[in-house]
């Protein structure tokens, strides 16, 4: 009978232990009126919430930016996992339309109240932030594991470890307002009063003209039709620059006149059997920036349309191309019917879009994806007059084996046609043979300067800047002279767009994410290759080894330089830096007046006071110079790369600039282990005035009469108690009590200085660590 009763209370101990405390019952100051989706609730979502949750690095795939994803809810399925075999997309407006098929698909719901409770796990989220305001540790959506709950139960589980974790994660609360005001609606029964957005009639005219054209019978607009919506599927669209209207390009059941209904396809060339139309459908979602890439149509786009592919004669009598899946993604074969001049005009004619869809694309992050490209570099392209890949009729066809792409083998590979298809280096040196003997062939006295593109759009040269596991692209070349430059032609372009973006699945298995991946490491140096071409043959390889710097690197990287010269007349031995000079000039692009380092400028000390923009800028000239800015050697990582600096003049005007720092590396031809190949005393920095990046990791503040003493913190930094009060002091660090006006601030700036391109900043990778006052 004792042993009996002992079990019972070492039972009775061993379960009030592992039982978690019950919720607290939410409290709020219930709003005595009519609360309005529209007008109230979601200018908070947009301004609190939508800045984490937004796109596939939503935490829990729980999307704010609209209504829909709200009332879709959370999953505890990771769109980033490694996994053997693809998984069903879900993608917001494709995959499912009813809130029934998104339960099925294993969402839950965060708005329906619990039965018991009368309590929604929203409600307790936010209610939760009001009870334990403070933060702790460090805070990572991203990389955190989450418990992305799903019940009452799992959220006293969550909360009773985590109770300093509650919503806005990381970020401090809402105001009194805010928090009453999302309560009340929350408690009213999460009521929807958005009306359907109208699209105003000088829209619906343009509107319907892109729709004739795309759905045309005639069987060359429709092979036009079905190359353009391949090229614009993620497009934002936007006919006026003013009306703040953009439109998503989808195949519909619907015609025109009706309204769209999408098809929902993996890939945009995947087939579709029943009858299709092509369809603008208005974007109502909250614009994020690190999603938009915008797109203008108008009748000088749609005459242009007509010159280049409808009026020219094609290589073949027009047919509709096959939707073999083998066969689709390669779009070089399967559109070889229409001229490859009027393919490579018509992404040129955009460039800066189409290059951006590389950049930000359907991924959203990855860092994995992006150490394929360095952390800073220019793109220039091949003239239309000079790429001999379009000019020979013959080239292309007889490298179609060769220029082969692993997105053909589809989202879910098998390991055996992954280990097959990794490297193809016989299929790599036989085209850099092919093509280095054409150009042979035809330009004996080698390549000239003239022979790459001169637009008069500021897009001759764009700027990659990398920022870890996210990138940004931006028109002009940004930065000092960049350690590698790539020259892009026609088949080049387009085998990436495919590779990264159409034919790219971030629900495939981890088998097609590799083999797309390694594949990139062969388009990378194919088109460092191509900018190599334009030196002096003898010069090659001492600069293509000093971006690849180890014995596996140089294993891994397949180079083949050709033994045709160059046809530029170089004047120095500084060749890299004597074409970069010609080259600006030669495009009419501006050098970086903070940035561009002349061989002969030497830094100046820093001054007591700054009096004027010229003199804030010099400065910032002098910290960019390499070596003498000591603060990026203490601070790496996913969250130390790009830093929104607003300075406040004395005048109550204010300056805005954004650092970026660029990390150096031994090579980029590995995919694991990139910590190693780093080294931050080779790191430099840039000022850009203005914005650059979708995703913020520090907000700095900084007072005209305190100049001197922040820049002596970016070039003097050291780990030791003054300077990491200097650090706090300028640095608005997430546990800043200011940090939503701040974030506000910049917001706000970015949409006055750029309307068109500005959506709202992501904070997924803001600076994690809490910085208390009494120290790191």
């Amino acid at each position: 009978m004792k042993l009996q009763i002992l079990i019972i209370l070492l039972f009775t101990l061993l379960f009030t232990a592992c039982s978690n405390k019950e919720l607290d019952e939410v409290e709020f100051e219930k709003v005595q009126k009519n609360i309005s989706y529209e007008k109230d609730i979601k200018p908070i979502l947009d301004n609190r919430c939508v800045s984490c949750h937004s796109c596939y690095n939503s935490p829990c795939q729980l999307k704010l930016d609209s209504y829909e994803g709200l009332e879709r809810g959370s999953s505890k399925d990771e769109v980033y996992a490694t996994r053997l075999n693809a998984a069903q997309p879900t993608r917001l407006f494709i995959d499912a339309l009813s809130t029934n098929d998104w339960r099925a698909k294993n969402f839950s719901s965060v708005l329906d109240k619990d039965l018991d409770s009368n309590e929604s796990i929203m409600m307790q989220f936010l209610f939760q932030k009001e009870l334990n305001p403070q933060l702790k540790g460090n805070y990572s959506p991203e990389t955190d594991k989450l418990t992305c709950v799903k019940n009452r139960d799992e959220l006293e589980n969550y909360l009773n470890e985590n109770p300093h974790k509650a919503m806005p994660y990381g970020f401090p609360g809402l105001t009194k307002e805010e928090y009453n005001t999302i309560m009340t609606w929350l408690d009213n029964g999460s009521l929807n009063d958005t009306k359907e957005s109208k699209i105003p009639n000088f829209e619906e005219k343009e509107i319907k003209k892109f729709e004739d054209f795309l759905n045309n019978p005639d069987i060359k607009h429709k092979v036009t039709a079905r190359y353009i919506y391949e090229h614009l599927f993620l497009a934002h669209i936007y006919f006026f620059e003013t009306s703040g209207n953009f439109y998503e390009l989808i195949r519909s059941t619907t015609p025109s006149g009706e309204k769209p209904q999408i098809i929902a396809t993996r890939f945009p060339y995947d087939e579709v059997k029943e009858p299709f139309y092509y369809r603008l459908q208005k974007v109502n979602s909250t614009i994020v920036h690190k999603t938009h890439m915008v797109y203008k149509i108008d009748d000088e786009k749609l005459k242009f349309y007509n010159d280049i592919f409808i009026k020219p004669e094609w290589e073949e009598e027009p047919y509709l191309p096959s939707y073999n899946e083998q066969e689709s993604p390669n779009a070089l074969e399967v559109f070889k019917q229409i001229p490859a001049l009027s393919r490579y005009e018509f992404m040129l004619k955009d460039i800066y879009f189409i290059i951006n869809t590389f950049i930000k694309g359907p991924v959203c992050k990855g860092q994995i994806a992006l150490n394929v490209i360095q952390d800073h570099f220019w793109v220039a392209f091949m003239d239309p007059k000079y790429d001999l890949s379009v000019i020979d009729k013959n080239f292309l066809k007889n490298n179609f084996e060769n220029l082969k792409i692993p997105n053909q083998l589809g989202e879910d590979p098998s390991l055996f046609q992954t280990f097959k298809n990794l490297g193809k280096e016989k299929e790599t040196k036989d085209y850099q043979t092919n093509r280095a003997a054409l150009y042979k062939k035809h330009y004996k006295d080698g390549l000239k300067l003239n022979y790459l593109r001169n637009s008069p759009n500021n897009d001759s040269i764009l700027t990659v800047y990398r920022h870890f596991d996210s990138a940004s692209l931006h028109k002009g070349a940004l930065g000092n002279i960049p350690k590698t430059l790539w020259v892009i032609d026609f088949p080049l372009l387009e085998r990436i767009y495919y590779s990264l973006v159409a034919g790219f699945d971030v629900f495939g298995n981890t088998a097609h994410q590799l083999l797309v991946r390694t594949h990139m490491d062969r388009l990378r140096v194919e088109g460092e290759s191509n900018f190599l071409e334009f030196l002096p043959q003898k010069s090659r390889i001492d600069y293509f080894n000093s971006w690849y710097i180890g014995w596996l690197a140089k294993y891994l990287t397949v180079y083949t330089p050709s033994e045709n010269e160059t046809g530029i007349k170089f004047e120095t031995k500084d060749y890299k830096f004597e074409f970069v000079k010609n080259l600006l000039a030669y495009t009419n692009t501006k050098k970086d007046e903070i940035n561009f380092v002349e061989k002969d400028y030497e830094p100046i000390p820093l001054k007591p006071y700054y009096n004027t923009k010229e003199e804030i800028q010099e400065a910032l000239k002098s910290l960019s110079t390499p070596n003498v800015s000591k603060v990026i050697q203490h601070f790496i990582g996913a969250g130390a790369n790009t830093a929104n600096i607003r300075i406040l003049l004395n005048n109550k005007e204010n300056l805005n600039y954004t650092l970026v720092v660029n990390r150096w590396h031994k090579n980029i031809a590995l995919m694991f282990d990139e910590k190693s190949r780093l080294d931050p005393t080779k790191d430099d920095i840039d000022f850009i005035e203005g914005f650059i990046g979708s995703y913020p990791n520090i907000f700095v503040y900084v007072n005209q009469d305190d100049l001197n003493d922040f820049f002596d913190l970016i070039q003097n930094y050291e780990n030791t108690p003054i300077y990491n009060k200097k650090f706090l002091k300028y640095t608005i660090n997430r546990a800043n009590p200011n940090f939503w006006q701040a974030f506000d601030y910049f917001n706000k700036e970015f949409q006055e200085s750029n309307p068109l391109e500005y959506g709202i900043l992501d904070l997924n990778k803001y600076y994690e660590k809490v910085i208390l006052e009494t120290g790191f």
